[in-house]
């Protein structure tokens, strides 16, 4: 049974400053800083057994998102920048700050991913290297969205529905609906580690966790999406980029690599075993290639 404060061995829990709200994160390791986002419907504890690999070389830190885990949960607010990745992002640079860290690498998972392209559009001097796993640029997923996409990433639409909609929907079971969703995604036969599953779940069932992640989807579909549109073909990510992605999700087939070269000026990627969370489902595959590549 975990504490509940989503520790992972060797890292230290600080509270830290965010734009305007509090951030609650964990620090490790010793040298270079690292920044690990994780995503949706997750917390920092995505990073158990990929952030001591890298922390033997690396100064980590691991936050919770606002609206997830143990970090702050703000109201939305009817412009939705409360929770666009451009207000996220303004998070990590106030909190790596508050570290000391002016200047660092960032790798970042499904919504962390977002967070993490989005801070290196907008602060290209504070992004060393940035690794994205398992997403596209929000713009090219709506204008790719179709019949399949609706049905294959049903969350996407239903999560950006006015509130109160999804917050009732996924607030009538929440547990439920955070089991099926985690498992629905992961490769078939797999199964989480089972701290990590209850941190997920806990901090996820949380009314004001499910009302922060539908606003982190109802940003998606305007701020984030705007923000995208108004930087297509106009601004390029300039720091070197890996895109990593599942072999047996969506992802896989959408060439992620030729894809993310069109919006940054140097791409690298590859395939790790596994659906959609390489941090989880294949934490050994994923720490080798992000050691590799942060390196340098």
């Amino acid at each position: 049974m975990s504490s509940g404060e989503g520790l992972i061995e060797g890292f230290e829990r600080r509270r830290l400053p965010g734009h305007g709200v509090e951030i609650d994160a964990l620090v490790g390791g010793s040298g270079p800083p690292v920044l690990l986002l994780h995503g949706y419907p997750q917390t920092r504890m995505i990073w158990k057994r990929v952030a001591p690999a890298l922390a033997r070389r690396f100064t980590v830190v691991a936050p919770d998102l606002r609206g997830y885990g143990r970090s702050d949960k703000p109201e939305g607010d009817e412009a939705h920048d409360t929770y666009s990745k451009r207000t996220m992002a303004l998070d990590q640079i106030e909190t790596m700050r508050a570290l000391g860290h002016d200047r660092f690498s960032v790798a970042g998972h499904d919504r962390g991913g977002r967070v993490a392209y989005r801070l290196a559009l907008d602060h290209p001097a504070a992004v060393e290297r940035i690794a994205v796993l398992d997403i596209l640029p929000t713009a090219e997923m709506w204008a790719k969205a179709n019949a399949r996409s609706a049905m294959g990433a049903y969350h996407w639409y239903m999560l950006a529905q006015p509130r109160p909609l999804p917050e009732r929907l996924v607030g009538a079971d929440p547990e439920f609906y955070l089991r099926w969703t985690l498992r629905s995604w992961a490769a078939e036969g797999f199964a989480f580690d089972p701290e990590c599953l209850e941190d997920y779940i806990r901090c996820g069932s949380a009314p004001a966790a499910v009302h922060a992640a539908c606003e982190d989807y109802r940003a998606g579909w305007t701020r984030d999406q705007e923000a995208d549109e108004a930087d297509r073909g106009r601004r390029r990510i300039g720091a070197p980029l890996l895109v990593l992605w599942g072999r047996d999700y969506s992802v896989a087939k959408a060439d992620p690599v030729k894809v993310w070269s069109e919006w940054a000026g140097e791409v690298r990627g590859q395939p790790v075993p596994g659906g959609h969370f390489q941090p989880d489902e294949a934490p050994e595959e994923t720490a080798r290639a992000l050691l590799a590549f942060l390196s340098g």
